[in-house]
């Protein structure tokens, strides 16, 4: 009985290994979404381990029943400089995106499941760029599909003012649900 439960283990763990499973890359932060006044009284209250805190103005719509979340150009550098915005390869990997595709004026670039999304963003004053399958964090856990638009260009899109609040931590944060937000999303923030 012995030898089957060490052989039992000893296949668990080699493929674990050999999947490429990192069961120790563990979070180091969390975004917060939300309300601008809830995110960023979140952000005041201190917790144990907080190394460095922000917050980012984003725009929150409805593009055919999906959720669609808004930012500038510079809001979406500053995620990709610390490995926040993850391209998704064989529908399940994630990789970190080093940088954005140059976006002109009166341009946006979209990043969706598919490019052949069936969402109408023909009420935006901007021409729309599929640019892939990049996600935010390890997953679509506030928006449905994402939208980057010229720095000039943010302030004239018409949507809900939302804030995203991201705190990184020395170590794994306790969980999330501590927060006064509309969702939480643990995250693994590089430097």
């Amino acid at each position: 009985m012995k030898k089957i439960t060490l052989w039992t283990t000893a296949l668990c763990a080699g493929a674990i290994i050999l999947s490429g499973c990192n069961i120790l890359d563990k979070a180091n932060g969390i975004i917060l979404y939300g309300d601008e006044e809830k995110v960023l009284s979140s952000l005041k209250e201190e917790h144990k381990g907080q190394v460095e805190k922000d917050s980012l103005s984003v725009k929150l719509m409805d593009a055919d029943g999906k959720r669609l979340l808004v930012m500038d150009e510079t809001s979406a550098q500053y995620l990709a400089g610390k490995e926040l915005l993850r391209e998704v390869e064989d529908g399940k990997d994630t990789e970190a995106v080093s940088s954005l595709p140059e976006i002109a004026e009166g341009e946006a670039v979209l990043f969706a499941k598919k490019a052949d999304s069936s969402v109408n963003l023909e009420s935006l004053a901007v021409q729309v760029n599929y640019e892939g399958n990049i996600i935010i964090g390890d997953g679509r856990v506030y928006a449905d599909l994402f939208l980057v638009v010229a720095d000039k260009e943010f302030p004239a899109i018409d949507a809900e003012e939302k804030t995203m609040g991201i705190i990184q931590y020395n170590k794994d944060p306790d969980g999330i649900g501590g927060f006064d937000v509309e969702k939480e999303q643990l995250v693994k923030i590089e430097d």
